[in-house]
């Protein structure tokens, strides 16, 4: 037994006046925010960054670039950081001094 659930539209979306959280328009779907317990991606294009939620700057988590840029910081705030280029990579301490860097030393 085969069935089937099909919506034959130019644009299905679901949500309330002034809110469309989900919708299907020119064979793409739109989603404004999900979350997903646990997930595969085969292919991916992401537009300006990734990061982990708790990225703060300098401080905790981290943050890829689309510039190829990778920030890495520790899970407490003031363990030190590091920070990877296509042209240099450098290490701060717990004061943020930079204690090593590899590569071009002008960044």
């Amino acid at each position: 037994l085969q069935s089937q659930f099909i919506i034959d539209a130019d644009r299905f979306a679901i949500g309330q006046a002034g809110s469309v959280p989900f919708a299907v328009q020119g064979g793409q779907t739109f989603i404004k925010a999900a979350f997903i317990q646990d997930g595969t991606i085969t292919n991916a294009k992401i537009g300006n960054y990734i990061q982990s939620n708790n990225y703060d700057p300098g401080k905790t988590g981290w943050k890829l670039f689309f510039d190829g840029t990778f920030e890495m910081n520790g899970v407490v705030p003031g363990q030190g950081r590091a920070t990877m280029t296509n042209r240099s990579l450098r290490f701060w301490d717990n004061g943020n001094i930079k204690r090593v860097q590899i590569g071009d030393l002008s960044e």
